[in-house]
């Protein structure tokens, strides 16, 4: 009999940018995004027959989610349990708490004692029985540098490099490889990079925790579940490692990105299949308005030549010193369909160097400086939270 499994991960219920905020319910409208993702999976689980839903980390966004987050995140357990499906919820980044013995917030769900739902806070291995034959379920949740402390790995005030990250992962995963009980199937997630990452410099890790592909990725494995990087891609083939990805775009680094989850099959042999979400649609388009005497006129023309209904929708406007400047609002009451519309507008002196016209808040500018640097991009959400972290304990 065959084993399907839902590995989803970076679900990052009530991550709020580029939505707007809707009085009536009290909510950012991007909950409705990630609300309709997860819908979207549910169903899908039922309609594959899965057995068993992985939900491999960063499932919040922030660890103290709105009671209206708690409840999207509640509807699609209840969907998924309803329907006898195994659910296994391990914390990543986003929902770890960097000291022991305080809540998540995952702990509430996991207090309820729901049958079929299991909460992954320490690594450690779980045995469910899947129609008479045993899966064994590995977890690594993101770990934390008191980790490599505590172990003797590192000393208090030394940095972590890679080697001493991978030699403690490899380690970690041989205490789990000798749990698995003998004649079952085994899963192994983990929520945390790996160095066969593509399209993502390696730099970006930065003291992160990190290790080889094959380090992680070998017997009595038949599957390797990886969340953290939002990039859907399989970084082992065999046994497969594979990052399912986020399941909604984030920000404009992802525009052009898939996004979804992966159903995986434990047969004879395993095989997986990409499942893609309804994602928002992010458009990011570049317009020279240099010289126009109606700019707001040319900027609609060019707008209405692609496809933004629903969109999240960025406008880089370039126009020369003295040209007439425009209020976006004029092109949002032109075009109700956009979800939402940022305009940005960089004026070029003689010698083409770009000068920005705005006003920024803190956190526009720190955001405008992560989007022109590649190498900050991938790191952008942890960046802005720490960022808005910083400045609540400055204004008290």
């Amino acid at each position: 009999m065959s084993i399907v499994i839902l590995h989803t991960a970076d679900l990052h219920i009530g991550d709020r940018r580029y939505g707007r905020f809707d009085p009536q319910r009290s909510i950012n409208t991007r909950l409705d995004d990630q609300r309709r993702s997860l819908q979207f999976l549910a169903d899908a689980a039922q309609k594959e027959g899965v057995h068993v839903a992985l939900l491999v980390g960063d499932i919040y966004h922030s660890k103290s989610p709105t009671p209206a987050e708690e409840d999207v995140f509640a509807e699609f357990v209840a969907n998924l349990v309803g329907e006898d499906i195994h659910v296994f919820a391990i914390e990543g980044n986003h929902e770890r708490p960097a000291i022991p013995d305080r809540a998540s917030p995952l702990t509430h769900i996991a207090t309820l004692g729901l049958d079929r739902f299991h909460h992954i806070s320490e690594p450690g291995v779980e045995v469910v029985e899947i129609k008479g034959e045993a899966l064994a379920v590995a977890a690594i949740p993101w770990p934390h540098r008191r980790e490599l402390i505590d172990g003797g790995y590192l000393g208090p005030k030394s940095p972590p490099s890679p080697e001493i990250w991978d030699a403690y992962i490899e380690e970690s995963v041989d205490r789990l490889a000798e749990q698995i009980p003998d004649g079952a199937k085994a899963i192994l997630a983990a929520h945390l990079w790996t160095a066969n990452v593509r399209g993502i410099p390696i730099s970006m890790s930065r003291g992160e925790p990190i290790c080889r592909a094959d380090s992680i990725a070998r017997p009595p494995f038949d599957y390797v579940a990886l969340g953290h990087i939002h990039r859907h891609q399989e970084v082992w083939p065999d046994p497969p490692a594979v990052y399912s990805g986020s399941i909604e775009r984030t920000d404009f680094t992802e525009a052009n990105i898939a996004k979804g989850a992966v159903i995986v099959e434990l047969g004879r042999k395993t095989t997986w299949k990409f499942l893609q979400t309804p994602a928002r649609k992010f458009v990011d388009m570049k317009m020279d308005l240099s010289g126009m005497t109606d700019p707001a006129a040319a900027a609609a023309t060019k707008l209405a030549q692609i496809e933004t209904d629903g969109a999240i929708v960025r406008l880089n406007v370039t126009q020369m010193p003295g040209d007439r400047s425009f209020d976006a609002r004029h092109l949002r009451h032109k075009f109700p369909s956009i979800f939402y519309l940022r305009v940005v507008r960089v004026e070029v002196d003689i010698d083409r160097k770009p000068v920005q016209l705005r006003t920024y808040s803190p956190l526009d500018a720190l955001d405008e400086f992560i989007d022109r640097d590649d190498e900050l991009k991938p790191h952008k959400t942890e960046l802005i939270e720490l960022a808005k972290d910083l400045l609540e304990e400055v204004r008290g």
